[in-house]
Formats: C-alpha cells, sequence, structure tokens
C-alpha cells in the first residue's frame, strides 16, 4: 500500500510539473517558436489521488484510489453554472483491487459535485458528493491543483482526501495575481521624542489635527450611506458641513489657513519660541521648511498610498511610507538645510506630526468608507490651492501620482463610428513587424448567424495580409507576428471560437458555416488556397521549413490568438463578497485597443488606437455611436509596455514573451526626433501638438492608474474650472464625493449619465445604485 501512495504521489507531482511546450528564446527566422495562450479546450481532463476509508460493511479498509477523468461545460466556462463529466479509477482497497466509473454533474463555481458511482467489484452503484477546494489561490500544489474530498454515503460513509490536478491547458494557476491584497509592509517605526518645547507648539500641532479633519470632511463630503430617502440618509452630514463652514469658513478658506499654520509651526520649532498666531508671522526659514516638508510628504507618503485607490490593502497603515518621509526629511535637514543643529529634533518632530496628521486622516477615511480600496487622502494636505491652478501644475501633479510621464511630440486624431473598422483593416496591412488587437469582442455569431463584420476582418484583414506578407517574404525576409488578445468571458458569450478557429490554424482548418453561407465558405477556402500556394512558392520558407520542421512553418503562418484571463476556479477571494468566496472569473478585461509596429527605435514607426469599439455588426449602423483616438508618436510606446504586462500576468515567462513585445533601449537620438517632430508640427499648423500621458486599470486586483488621475483631476482643478463628467455606468460614490468637494472649492460640476431608456447597461441592479448616487448629489446640491 506504501509503495501505491508513493507512487501516486509521484504521478501526480509530474502532472503539476508539466507546462507548455519549451521555448528557445530564439527569434522566429532562426527557428524560434511564438508562444501564445491559444484558446480553452472545450473538453477539460484531470487526474486526481486520494487516499481514503472503504466501509460498506463493519470492517472499513484503507484505500488508494488513482482516477482519471474529462468534462464539458454547460453555458460559458466562466461563469462555471454547470458541466458534465465522466471520470474512471483504479487503485487497492486492502490488498484487493478496486476501480469503478463515475458520472458527474459538477458546479465549477461552487467547487461541489455530484454523481454516480458504480464500483466494480462490488457490482453497486452509489452517490457521490464531492468537494474541491483550491486552499490558496493559483492551487494548493500550484498549475489549478485543487483539494478533493470525495464522499459515498450510501457505501457506508466511504471517502477519500487527495489531490486534483488538470491534465492540459495553458498556464492553469498562473493568469492571476498570487495575491487578492496589497500588503503594507509594518518597518520598526521609533518616532524621535521632544521635550521643553514652546507650549505654542503643542498648540499648533493641535490645531493642524483639527483643520485636517475639517480638510479631508470637504474634501470628500459624503460617503455611500444607502438608503432609499438622500434626505434621511444624508441630513446629518448637510448639517456637519454648513455648521463648520459657518464656523471656520469656506473650504479655500481652511485650506490656506492650514498651510498657513503648518508655516509657522515651524516656524515656532525653527526658532525655538513662540509666535503670535497667523501666517504673516512665520519666518522665511520656517516658510522653507514647511515647503520642503509639504513635498516629502506628497512624495513619499500621500502619492504612494494614493497610488493604491481601487486596491485593497493588508496591514492598511502609512507606516511603510512614513519610514521613507521620516528618512527622506532628516537627510535634507541634516544635508541641505540651513537649520541650526539644536533646532533638528524639534523641527523633526514637527513633520512627523504632519505624517501622524496623516495617518490620522487615513483612518477617519477608512472608517467613513468601510472599504481599504476607497480611501483616498486629500491631497491639499501637502499643496497650497496656487500651487495647481494650472495646466502645467495640474500635469505635474498626475505625473507624481501615477509615477508616469507625459510625452510631447504626439500626432493624435479621432475617427468616428465605423471608420475605426476600415482604419482596423489598414493597420493589419500595414503591419511590417507585428500588430496587436486587444478587443474585448470579436464576434462569431449575431442574432444566431455568423457576423459578417468579423468574417470580413478574418478573409479581407488578416489571411489577406498575411498571403500578401508571405508572398514578400523571398524579399523581406520578415513576416510581422500577429496577436489577438480577447478576455475569455466575452470569447464564449460572443462565439468567437468560430471564426478563430481560422486564424490560429489558417493552413489546415476547414470551416463549416450553416446552411446558405456556401458563397463564404468558397471565398474563405480561396483565400486559405492562395495563403498555401503563397508558402508552397517561397522558397526561403520552404527552406527553413526543412530545417526547423512543419510545426515551426504554421507557428509562423498564423495569427496568434490569446484568449485572456481563462475560466480558473483556482482563483478565489472573499474580498468581493465577504462571506463567500468569490472566483476571479467575475473580473474581466475590457480594453478596446489596436496597434501595430510600436517600438522604441522609431518613436513614429506605428501606430495606437483607442476605441470604444470591436468587431462585429453589432457596431455598424446606428446602433453604436463612438469614436476611436488615434495616436502616432512616444506616448504610444506605453501601449506595447501594457500590453507585454498583460501576458506577464497570463503566466509567459521571459523566454516566451515575443520578441517583438519586449523592451529595448531606446537610441540615443529617440529625444531629438520628438523634439524635432514637435517643432514640425509646431510650424506647419502654429499649435504645440500638446503631452499624452497613457493609463490603464489592470484587470482584478492590480494597480488602477486610471482611478487615481481621475481623483486628482476631480478634487484639485482650480477654483473657477468647469467640470464636465459624462460616464455610462455611474456607480462611483468615491468620485461623486470628490466633485462635490471641487464644487464646495468653486468648480461648476456637471454630471452626465443615461436615462433608463438609453443606458447601455440597464440592468436593475445597475440602475438602482445610480439613481441612489444621483439623488445622494442632487440632495446635496440642494
Amino acid at each position: 500500500m506504501s509503495r501505491l501512495i508513493a507512487g501516486l504521489l509521484v504521478l501526480v507531482t509530474a502532472f503539476v510539473a508539466v507546462d507548455a511546450e519549451a521555448q528557445t528564446g530564439l527569434p522566429p527566422e532562426k527557428g524560434g517558436t511564438i508562444y501564445s495562450l491559444g484558446m480553452p479546450p472545450v473538453y477539460k481532463g484531470d487526474a486526481a489521488a486520494t487516499l481514503g476509508w472503504h466501509n460498506p460493511g463493519s470492517d472499513g479498509e484503507l484505500n488508494a484510489l488513482f482516477s482519471m477523468g474529462v468534462h464539458r461545460d454547460l453555458g460559458s466556462p466562466v461563469v462555471g453554472l454547470a458541466a458534465l463529466g465522466l471520470e474512471g479509477y483504479v487503485g487497492l482497497r486492502g490488498k484487493e483491487a478496486d476501480g469503478g466509473g463515475r458520472a458527474l454533474f459538477m458546479v465549477p463555481a461552487l467547487h461541489f459535485t455530484i454523481g454516480a458511482d458504480y464500483n466494480i467489484p462490488d457490482e453497486q452503484l452509489d452517490l457521490l458528493l464531492r468537494l474541491e477546494l483550491p486552499i490558496r489561490r493559483g492551487g494548493i500544489l500550484g498549475r489549478g491543483t485543487q483539494l478533493r474530498f470525495d464522499y459515498v454515503p450510501t457505501r457506508g460513509n466511504t471517502f477519500g482526501i487527495g489531490v486534483d490536478v488538470p491534465l492540459w491547458g495553458r498556464n492553469i494557476g498562473a493568469t492571476r495575481p498570487k495575491s487578492a491584497a496589497v500588503k503594507l509592509a509594518s518597518p520598526p517605526l521609533r518616532e524621535i521624542p521632544l521635550e521643553g518645547q514652546p507650549s505654542a507648539l503643542d498648540e499648533s500641532i493641535a490645531g493642524l489635527h483639527e483643520m485636517a479633519s475639517w480638510i479631508t470632511r470637504l474634501a470628500m463630503p459624503f460617503t455611500d450611506k444607502g438608503g432609499a430617502d438622500p434626505q434621511k440618509a444624508y441630513a446629518e452630514t448637510v448639517a456637519e458641513l454648513k455648521a463648520g463652514i459657518a464656523e471656520r469658513g469656506s473650504f479655500n478658506d481652511q485650506i490656506l489657513a492650514y498651510h498657513d499654520e503648518l508655516d509657522r509651526a515651524f516656524s515656532i520649532a525653527a526658532a525655538g519660541r513662540s509666535l503670535p498666531v497667523g501666517g504673516g508671522e512665520s519666518s522665511a526659514l520656517g516658510r522653507e521648511i514647511s515647503a520642503v516638508a509639504r513635498s516629502v510628504l506628497l512624495d513619499e507618503v500621500l502619492f504612494p498610498y494614493n497610488r493604491l485607490l481601487g486596491q485593497r490593502k493588508t496591514n492598511d497603515s502609512l507606516e511603510e511610507f512614513e519610514a521613507v518621509g521620516h528618512a527622506e526629511f532628516a537627510r535634507w535637514i541634516l544635508g541641505e538645510s540651513n537649520l541650526p543643529e539644536e533646532r533638528f529634533r524639534a523641527t523633526f518632530f514637527v513633520f512627523q506630526s504632519m505624517v501622524d496628521i496623516a495617518e490620522e486622516v487615513r483612518r477617519l477615511q477608512r472608517d467613513r468608507w468601510e472599504d481599504s480600496r476607497l480611501v483616498w487622502l486629500p491631497l491639499q494636505l501637502g499643496l497650497r490651492p496656487d500651487e495647481h491652478d494650472s495646466q502645467e501644475e495640474l500635469d505635474a501633479i498626475i505625473e507624481r501620482a501615477v509615477g508616469e510621464r507625459f510625452t510631447p511630440g504626439n500626432n493624435v486624431w479621432y475617427v468616428m463610428n465605423e471608420e475605426f473598422q476600415l482604419e482596423m483593416a489598414r493597420s493589419v496591412h500595414r503591419a511590417e513587424d507585428y500588430h496587436v488587437l486587444w478587443i474585448h469582442d470579436y464576434r462569431g455569431t449575431v442574432g444566431g448567424e455568423p457576423d459578417e463584420v468579423a468574417f470580413r476582418h478574418t478573409v479581407d484583414s488578416y489571411l489577406a495580409a498575411l498571403t500578401e506578407r508571405v508572398r514578400e517574404y523571398d524579399e523581406t525576409g520578415k513576416l510581422p507576428a500577429y496577436f489577438i488578445f480577447l478576455d475569455q468571458h466575452y470569447f464564449e458569450i460572443n462565439k468567437s471560437r468560430l471564426f478563430l478557429r481560422v486564424l490560429k490554424d489558417p493552413l489546415d482548418y476547414e470551416l463549416d458555416l450553416p446552411d446558405g453561407y456556401e458563397e463564404w465558405e468558397e471565398e474563405l477556402v480561396a483565400m486559405q488556397d492562395s495563403l498555401r500556394q503563397a508558402v508552397a512558392e517561397s522558397r526561403l520558407l520552404q527552406v527553413q521549413a526543412s530545417q526547423y520542421g512543419e510545426k515551426w512553418l504554421k507557428n509562423q503562418i498564423k495569427v496568434h490568438v490569446n484568449i485572456t484571463n481563462p475560466a480558473d476556479f483556482s482563483f478565489n477571494s472573499f474580498h468581493v463578497a465577504g462571506i463567500l468566496p468569490v472566483p476571479d472569473n467575475m473580473m474581466r478585461d475590457h480594453r478596446k485597443i489596436a496597434f501595430y509596429d510600436i517600438t522604441e527605435d522609431d518613436p513614429y514607426k506605428g501606430l495606437a488606437m483607442y476605441t470604444g469599439m470591436g468587431i462585429g455588426e453589432h457596431y455598424a449602423g446606428a446602433n453604436w455611436e463612438d469614436r476611436a483616438i488615434m495616436i502616432q508618436g512616444p506616448s504610444a510606446l506605453s501601449v506595447k509596455d501594457a500590453a507585454r504586462h498583460l501576458l506577464e500576468v497570463q503566466g509567459f515567462t521571459p523566454q516566451e514573451m515575443p520578441i517583438p513585445l519586449r523592451a529595448r533601449p531606446k537610441p540615443a537620438d529617440y529625444d531629438a526626433r520628438v523634439e524635432a517632430m514637435r517643432q514640425a508640427i509646431l510650424d506647419e499648423w502654429a499649435v504645440d501638438p500638446g503631452s499624452v500621458l497613457e493609463l490603464h486599470n489592470e484587470t482584478g486586483y492590480e494597480m488602477k492608474e486610471i482611478n487615481v488621475a481621475k481623483a486628482v483631476l476631480y478634487s484639485l482643478m482650480p477654483s473657477g474650472s468647469l467640470l464636465k463628467i459624462p460616464d455610462s455606468l455611474w456607480q462611483s460614490y468615491v468620485y461623486a464625493s470628490l466633485l462635490v468637494g471641487s464644487a464646495l472649492r468653486g468648480c461648476k460640476v456637471l454630471i452626465y449619465a443615461p436615462s433608463l431608456a438609453s443606458a447601455p447597461s440597464s440592468a436593475g441592479v445597475t440602475m438602482a445604485r445610480a439613481h441612489g448616487l444621483f439623488s445622494a448629489l442632487v440632495y446635496m446640491r440642494n
């Protein structure tokens, strides 16, 4: 028995170690393979080894079983509501052989299975109940492995415990972050005490604490209180705000008073004596130290923490950032300031108090919003109004907030509605090195019939372009690599497999369309024949295939389909519902981008298109109004970086990363070429092309750069600004609260949302939440 158990464990370990085919890392023209996720399998296999107790009668026996099975989902694998499977098992019951088969009904989302277990030695059919749990994200042993509990109640409470291993599928257990939250560090902070300071310094710091609390409440005046009656929900909040403004002055007055008092506190610390209340009494040295302290607070504490907006935090505190802030401020005071050495301790004490205030504000916000994802620390704690009242200042603040840079010298223009389909086709044909379609929708069918727009792109864009490039290959020696990134949720619901199977295997796949589409089939076959002929006539391709193999050839002559975020129920967390574990499958990638030939070598080679469109008839005609932003220039390089990050998150190793998407060093004259283009545009059009910053909200538990940039703009637009905020899914109380705060600072805020009749997402829950939010806004306005 012990040998059998050891053998089963070795077998399970071997299955866990199975991964995708090896990669050489060589470029394709030298025999290298272009790696891709491909399409998720329709039939999924798994194997398991279990150890348990067989107890049909009065005498139970130890049993060890090895099982293998296959199952298919009913409906979308992403939803995971039902699947049917068959399974066989063999092993030992005591010293006797055991074996049988099982028919299974599975609910993958709940990790539960019910089935019928036929045991061959007993010639008996019994009820089987099964629970499979991944235990940790990505699987108990990695690669989607789950702890299995089998229970056969009608066979004397027979049970087994073991490990289940998926048998095939790309990067199982490696397509999501291993953690569902950002874990913040807890360094051993030791604050420097201060004794014998002027009493005025204690009074000043106490006043700063109180003012910071009010600035926070005015920057974000309300939270999501729920309830059908906004007056009942927010009457107390409004009364507190009115009383506070009547007593302390306007929001802008309180921001200025806070910074004046901060200047005074540093002046007292630097001078070692009391000063009268009022910012006019602060010293020049005190104001200089205060300015540096605010800058350090912003860069080392407020910005790094706010950068996590939208992400859950464990060990939620500012301690990780406080440590860096303390060290940086001490470095400046001791090394660069003109402060007398004996005043260091008092001045450092004031900065410590500033950081303590920020932590106090974080706790206040955490208690108000009851969710670490929604905590935003008001940047007014580190910024005076005159430090964010120009475009240049706001741009610089956004850069500091997100850790990215605006780039100049970009060509930017719009295309409208169906023009995107034409530009998309052109981009595929123009690509020389590579092309990426990163989309949420490549329709297979519409109304149950094949989608014509998707068919046209399949034949006239991809296969036609691939044929052209093959015909040129003997001369150019280069084939573009074509990539499609498509989230599995949309891949399944829009039946994308229909046409993507053709693109994945254009030399051999035979498409079978419904009756009435014979002309389409003939057109596709003719295009495939042209492609095969071009391949056969390419002397260089044939020589390379003779050296590298037929598999290499088929890897080059295809579109590399990557169905991202594949259904994987080994990734769960309690952070969505709170009580039950919810799979990451609920979180989808909805980006809509196409780009080609973007490279560090040349800032103006290639083009990026950011759109709200998809590939399908759904986006043609008057039913869909949208536009695409076209960008050519240095900013477009960011989308190549984002695509590389997507593949890294999907489990790609550095050796598997497609060579066109790998990072390269920029040439020495890169910035000079950008400036030359900027000047040429300025000379021709008498308009500076402006700067561009490209940001992404990553899927699931990853970073949300767009959240951060929006929060900066919504909270810092200068008094007198007009903010127009349209959104088809107005759901965010955080953004709404920031915008009310900007209205209190003197901005005019116009918020737009669709009515029920025109809402693109008109689900009851969605519209009810939007109605509740707008009711609160109307009440706050009144």
